[in-house]
């Protein structure tokens, strides 16, 4: 990797010096060699402004027309452009910056920034930004930035910004950002975003196009693509794929997963349904009209003579049944599959010691507009801590244990009711 690295800064300063030797500007006068203590005491005199150079030695300050090869001091101001290698505490130019520039503190330019820049608090440009910027503060181009930009803090683009961003705070751009965004805070785009966004804490895109992952928020106006959140994602319209404790939309047609999944042309249905096992369960199923999640809450005093409860979260799908089996003579009916996990805790117990898993395979037939009735078989394995939890369950077909745990499996029902809107 160092071997790489090496001849990828030879290579950009060799060219870079190479270009520039070949294009003076023919408005300044040309010297090989300068040599500066502050301005206006230096080899050009007065006059240094009107003249560019290909070595340059500023003992504490210079101030020159341009710079067309290598630049070293505390202070390289060069008035028109500065192309090549710099070494100082800043460098500066009232033009076009480009090479290899390295400051201890800035490296700025009035216009474009090309090349490889590394600066211990920023690479600033009013123009564009372009190639690999490396600073320890904040990298900025107030017109746009393109290439690889690593910042302590900030990547921030006046206009689009492409390629790979990764800031300790943010990343941020008026125009569009397409590539990869990292940021320990939060990647902002008031635009178009496309690629990888991802973040500690938030996300935020007028429109966005890709994978956005973020710690705590996602928040999009359009979305198509995945968001992952680790507690909510926000988009009014949105296509694809949305992951994180709370959903919402005003429109999705997507694939839902989380706790609540909230839409705006979903469905929102109570359902109560019994199963073989004892329980009367209730729920809360959200998502959009094909695919839903579920939380419910269940209850059992059939078994064991103890107070059951049970705590659970369903993924699913709801088709018309019409649709399912291509076959218009089941019009008003629908079916619905779906996956369980469940939590199981005894009354007196304080910890949740036992989970169950059930997949269902239920046939339905709407009775009105808001309301119907289901049912259907269920395969459910238990996974339980306890000897005695055997109880449980009312039969089973496989019943082991492994380690220290109980593992039994078998083939129960379901028939429950839906009701209000779809």
């Amino acid at each position: 990797m160092k071997k790489v690295l090496t001849i990828l800064v030879l290579l950009i300063c060799f060219v870079g010096i190479q270009t520039a030797e070949a294009q003076h500007d023919p408005d300044l006068k040309y010297r090989k060699f300068r040599v500066t203590l502050v301005p206006g005491l230096s080899t050009n005199g007065l006059d240094a402004h009107e003249y560019s150079a290909k070595y340059s030695l500023n003992i504490l300050v210079g101030y020159h027309g341009a710079l067309d090869g290598y630049e070293i001091g505390i202070v390289n101001i060069n008035k028109k452009y500065a192309e090549g290698l710099q070494l100082g505490v800043l460098n500066a130019t009232g033009g076009n910056m480009a090479g290899l520039n390295l400051a201890s503190l800035v490296n700025y330019a009035r216009e474009d920034m090309q090349g490889l820049q590394f600066a211990g608090l920023g690479n600033i440009s009013e123009g564009y930004v372009q190639g690999f910027q490396f600073a320890g503060l904040i990298n900025t181009g107030l017109q746009g930035i393109q290439g690889l930009q690593f910042a302590g803090i900030a990547n921030i683009g006046g206009g689009d910004i492409q390629g790979i961003q990764g800031a300790g705070i943010l990343n941020a751009g008026t125009g569009d950002m397409q590539g990869i965004m990292m940021s320990g805070i939060g990647n902002f785009s008031t635009a178009y975003a496309q690629g990888i966004m991802m973040s500690g804490v938030l996300n935020v895109a007028n429109d966005m196009q890709g994978i956005s992952m973020a710690g705590i928020l996602n928040v999009a106006s359009e979305m198509q693509g995945i968001q992952i959140a680790g507690v909510a994602n926000v988009a009014k319209r949105a296509e694809g794929v949305q992951i994180g404790l709370v959903n919402i939309g005003d429109y999705f047609d997507g694939v839902p997963v989380g706790l609540v999944s909230l839409y705006g042309n979903g469905r929102k249905n109570v359902d109560i349904w019994v199963n073989d096992g004892g329980y009367t369960n209730f729920g809360l199923k959200l998502g959009t009209m094909d695919i839903y999640n579920m939380i419910s809450l269940g209850y059992n005093s059939a078994l064991n003579g103890e107070d059951l409860w049970s705590f659970g979260w369903s993924i699913g799908a709801h088709t018309p049944l019409e649709e399912a089996w291509n076959n218009d003579r089941y019009r008003g009916y629908f079916r619905m599959k779906d996956f369980t996990i469940q939590s199981i805790q005894e009354e007196d117990d304080d910890i949740w010691e036992s989970s169950m898993y059930s997949f269902r395979y239920m046939l339905g037939k709407e009775i009105t507009r808001g309301f119907g009735i289901y049912a259907g078989p269920t395969l459910n394995l238990l996974v339980s801590d306890e000897e005695d939890e055997k109880d449980y369950t009312w039969y089973s077909i496989i019943d082991t244990d492994r380690g220290d745990h109980n593992f039994k499996l078998w083939l129960g029902f379901t028939a429950g009711l839906q009701f209000f809107g779809n």
